[in-house]
Protein backbone atom coordinates (compact mmCIF):
# COMPACT_ATOMS: atom_id res chain seq x y z
CA UNK A 1 0.00 0.00 0.00
CA UNK A 2 1.34 3.39 -0.94
CA UNK A 3 2.19 5.98 1.65
CA UNK A 4 -1.13 7.68 2.51
CA UNK A 5 0.48 10.50 4.45
CA UNK A 6 0.62 13.71 2.44
CA UNK A 7 3.97 15.34 2.05
CA UNK A 8 4.42 18.76 3.59
CA UNK A 9 3.96 21.62 1.15
CA UNK A 10 5.68 24.97 1.05
CA UNK A 11 3.94 27.84 2.84
CA UNK A 12 3.09 29.40 -0.54
CA UNK A 13 1.41 26.20 -1.75
CA UNK A 14 -0.44 25.83 1.55
CA UNK A 15 -1.67 29.42 1.23
CA UNK A 16 -2.91 28.77 -2.33
CA UNK A 17 -4.73 25.66 -1.13
CA UNK A 18 -6.33 27.58 1.75
CA UNK A 19 -7.43 30.41 -0.57
CA UNK A 20 -8.91 27.96 -3.08
CA UNK A 21 -10.74 26.10 -0.30
CA UNK A 22 -12.13 29.40 1.01
CA UNK A 23 -13.26 30.37 -2.51
CA UNK A 24 -14.98 27.00 -2.98
CA UNK A 25 -16.64 27.36 0.42
CA UNK A 26 -18.03 30.80 -0.47
CA UNK A 27 -19.32 29.51 -3.81
CA UNK A 28 -21.10 26.64 -2.06
CA UNK A 29 -22.69 29.09 0.39
CA UNK A 30 -23.84 31.32 -2.47
CA UNK A 31 -25.28 28.35 -4.34
CA UNK A 32 -27.03 26.95 -1.26
CA UNK A 33 -28.24 30.20 0.34
CA UNK A 34 -28.67 32.76 -2.43
CA UNK A 35 -29.00 31.26 -5.90
CA UNK A 36 -27.67 28.42 -7.99
CA UNK A 37 -25.42 29.17 -10.95
CA UNK A 38 -28.24 28.97 -13.51
CA UNK A 39 -30.38 31.44 -11.52
CA UNK A 40 -27.48 33.87 -11.21
CA UNK A 41 -26.78 33.52 -14.92
CA UNK A 42 -30.44 34.27 -15.61
CA UNK A 43 -30.32 37.36 -13.40
CA UNK A 44 -27.13 38.50 -15.09
CA UNK A 45 -28.77 38.04 -18.48
CA UNK A 46 -31.87 39.97 -17.39
CA UNK A 47 -29.79 42.88 -16.09
CA UNK A 48 -27.64 42.90 -19.23
CA UNK A 49 -30.76 43.09 -21.38
CA UNK A 50 -32.28 45.85 -19.26
CA UNK A 51 -29.07 47.87 -19.48
CA UNK A 52 -28.71 47.24 -23.21
CA UNK A 53 -32.28 48.37 -23.86
CA UNK A 54 -32.07 51.41 -21.59
CA UNK A 55 -28.67 52.41 -22.96
CA UNK A 56 -30.09 52.16 -26.48
CA UNK A 57 -32.99 54.44 -25.53
CA UNK A 58 -30.59 56.89 -23.90
CA UNK A 59 -28.16 56.99 -26.82
CA UNK A 60 -30.91 57.38 -29.41
CA UNK A 61 -32.53 60.26 -27.52
CA UNK A 62 -29.19 61.87 -26.70
CA UNK A 63 -28.10 61.74 -30.32
CA UNK A 64 -31.05 63.92 -31.35
CA UNK A 65 -30.89 66.32 -28.40
CA UNK A 66 -30.72 69.98 -29.35
CA UNK A 67 -30.59 71.54 -25.90
CA UNK A 68 -29.60 70.87 -22.33
CA UNK A 69 -33.27 70.19 -21.56
CA UNK A 70 -33.33 67.54 -24.32
CA UNK A 71 -30.15 66.00 -22.92
CA UNK A 72 -31.67 65.80 -19.45
CA UNK A 73 -34.88 64.33 -20.85
CA UNK A 74 -32.85 61.62 -22.60
CA UNK A 75 -31.75 60.27 -19.22
CA UNK A 76 -35.26 59.76 -17.80
CA UNK A 77 -35.84 56.15 -18.90
CA UNK A 78 -32.42 55.03 -17.68
CA UNK A 79 -32.83 56.99 -14.45
CA UNK A 80 -36.25 55.40 -13.84
CA UNK A 81 -34.87 51.93 -14.52
CA UNK A 82 -31.71 52.02 -12.39
CA UNK A 83 -31.42 55.41 -10.69
CA UNK A 84 -32.56 54.22 -7.27
CA UNK A 85 -29.62 51.86 -6.94
CA UNK A 86 -27.23 54.75 -6.28
CA UNK A 87 -29.17 55.80 -3.17
CA UNK A 88 -29.45 52.24 -1.88
CA UNK A 89 -25.71 51.75 -2.22
CA UNK A 90 -24.93 55.15 -0.68
CA UNK A 91 -27.18 54.45 2.32
CA UNK A 92 -25.69 50.99 2.86
CA UNK A 93 -29.03 49.29 2.17
CA UNK A 94 -27.33 47.43 -0.69
CA UNK A 95 -23.70 46.39 -1.02
CA UNK A 96 -22.57 45.13 -4.39
CA UNK A 97 -20.12 42.20 -4.65
CA UNK A 98 -17.55 44.24 -6.55
CA UNK A 99 -17.43 46.64 -3.62
CA UNK A 100 -16.45 43.79 -1.32
CA UNK A 101 -13.89 42.42 -3.78
CA UNK A 102 -12.66 45.87 -4.68
CA UNK A 103 -13.34 47.55 -7.99
CA UNK A 104 -9.78 47.05 -9.22
CA UNK A 105 -9.85 43.32 -8.44
CA UNK A 106 -13.30 42.86 -10.02
CA UNK A 107 -12.24 44.67 -13.20
CA UNK A 108 -9.01 42.70 -13.39
CA UNK A 109 -10.96 39.42 -13.08
CA UNK A 110 -13.30 40.52 -15.86
CA UNK A 111 -10.43 41.59 -18.13
CA UNK A 112 -8.47 38.37 -17.58
CA UNK A 113 -11.59 36.26 -18.17
CA UNK A 114 -12.56 38.23 -21.28
CA UNK A 115 -9.05 37.96 -22.71
CA UNK A 116 -9.02 34.20 -22.05
CA UNK A 117 -12.35 33.72 -23.83
CA UNK A 118 -11.20 35.91 -26.73
CA UNK A 119 -8.02 33.87 -27.05
CA UNK A 120 -10.04 30.67 -27.31
CA UNK A 121 -12.33 32.18 -29.95
CA UNK A 122 -9.40 32.97 -32.29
Amino acid sequence: MENLIANAQSPAVEEKIALENARINVRHKISNRIADTDSMLGSTSDISHILLHELSIFINKLSTANSLADMRASTESLKNAIGAIEGKVASGEVELPYQVKGQKAALEEAVVRAHGVSSLLK
